[in-house]
Formats: C-alpha cells, structure tokens, sequence
C-alpha cells in the first residue's frame, strides 16, 4: 500500500503557492497547499486521523491571505501542540528581526527558521537537507521515498519517511491505520534482510533501531 508524504503549505501569495505546490508534486509529494491560517487549521482538525503531514512550510506574513481570522501563530500553535512529529519550517523576510524571531519561538518552540529573502531555491534544498536522511542500509530519496541501498527496493509510504527523519527518536502515531503502515514496513524490512529494524515501545510509540 502507498501513501504519498503529505506537506502543508501555508502562503498568502497565489503564485508563490503554486510553485511550491507543483515542485513537491513533481517530488511525489502530497501537498495540502492553503493562502490561509484558517483553511490550514480546519483541515488539519477535520482530518486529523488521515492528515498528518510530515513536513509544514509556514509564512510568516499572511496579510494577504483572503481569510484573516487567524494567522500563522495559530497554525503554528497547533503544529507544536498537535502534531509535534511534523517538521515545521517558518519563513520570513523579516527572520532576522528579534521581535519576529520570539513571536515564532513562543508559538512553536521547535520550528526551523529560514529567510525568505534567500528565494524559494534555498527553501527547497534546505527542506532536501531536511528530509533526504540516511540511516544505516535505509536512506529517503527525494523527501518521499524509502530505499534500501542494497538492493535497491522502495518502500512508498509517508509513515516509513517519519521514522527515518525522526531517527533515532521515538514516533508516536495516533490512528490505527498508521501503525498497521509502520508494522508493514517492519515486515519489508525484515524482507529486505535490512540491517535496521522497527522497535515498539508501546501505546503506538515506535522508531527505527539495529536489528537485534
């Protein structure tokens, strides 16, 4: 079974928005692409047992969002709180700014900053650097693949992705659906005779360590 890396977008420019989305489309990504803080929050809470994105790309300014009921403090809140095995990356032409800087931190202490002044090339190679991790025989290819270097063989599946990101921390996932996809890629793991295995530390808590 496949299940596409979701990415939640948050950018009050259409045209900017489109570009992101159409580049993690092309890197198979599943983008959930919004111009608000407030279509993002709704979607995320409607959805929150299918909807958990691996990655989120927040502006900072979204005064030019068409919905102004909340702002990006909101999103970021209930990524911190909510979803907090979500990488979350904030940016801002004003990042350098202390005041900016703060009111982030208080409403996600855990988000990546990056400078939007430095163009959307650099957003995406520093998300590459984010997401393309190599963890023993296992490395992600392209943010959304999971590949065994030894023989070559592809895992597709967003929760497969969270646990090599997150290595070596431990995962709680909160649907049954996403931890029968973690056990499936034990088990392909396993198959692959993968030098890493996935371990349960119970009540849906789980990561990636040595195969015992």
């Amino acid at each position: 079974m496949r299940a596409n890396v979701e990415v939640l977008i948050v950018e009050d420019d259409a045209q900017t928005l489109e570009e992101l989305r159409v580049h993690f489309t092309r890197k198979r990504f599943h983008p959930l692409a919004t111009r608000s803080a407030a279509h993002a929050v709704q979607a995320l809470r409607n959805n929150a047992e299918s909807t958990r994105p691996v990655l989120a790309i927040v502006d900072w300014d979204l005064s030019k969002a068409p919905d102004q009921s909340l702002t990006s403090r909101d999103v970021l809140g209930m990524l911190g709180r909510e979803l907090a095995d979500c990488l979350t990356v904030v940016y801002s032409a004003n990042i350098d700014s202390f005041r900016v800087r703060s009111e982030i931190y208080r409403a996600h202490p855990r988000a990546w900053l990056h400078d939007k002044r430095d163009g959307e090339q650099s957003l995406m190679e520093r998300v590459d650097r984010m997401l393309d991790q190599t963890v023993a025989d296992l490395t992600v290819k392209e943010g959304s693949v999971v590949i065994h270097l030894p023989t070559l063989a592809e895992h597709h599946h967003r929760e497969a992705v969270r646990l090599l990101v997150h290595h070596p921390e431990i995962v709680t996932f909160h649907s049954d659906t996403a931890t029968k996809a973690v056990r499936r890629f034990g088990e392909w793991l396993t198959r692959q005779g993968s030098s890493m295995a996935v371990v349960s530390h119970g009540n849906r808590k789980y990561r990636l360590g040595p195969r015992a």
